[in-house]
């Protein structure tokens, strides 16, 4: 696959796997996704992963990857997390 045809992808790094380490995803692996605008102002990228299915997973655990003009750049600044509220301590689980 030449450098043009991965500039044309959706591709993102994977910089933390967290419980799907081993199984669905990879850190330090790069992975296509599909643009969701709903499920990104919500915190969540869909990623294509080992299974080759898209899935949605937590954004902050991935950066996405931007084509340049001579290959691919990988920003080095972190996404900024997004504050989540904590789970209901009463929800009867």
């Amino acid at each position: 696959m030449s450098i043009r045809d991965l500039q044309k992808k959706n591709l993102a790094l994977c910089i933390d796997a967290g419980e799907y380490e081993g199984v669905s995803l990879f850190a330090l692996k790069l992975y296509q996704y599909r643009p969701d605008p709903t499920s990104e102002a919500k915190g969540f990228l869909r990623v294509i992963d080992e299974e080759g299915e898209p899935y949605y997973y937590d954004a902050n655990g991935f950066l996405k990857i931007k084509p340049a003009s001579k290959g691919l750049m990988i920003p080095l600044v972190q996404p900024k997390r997004a504050r989540r509220k904590p789970a209901s301590k009463s929800s009867g689980r």
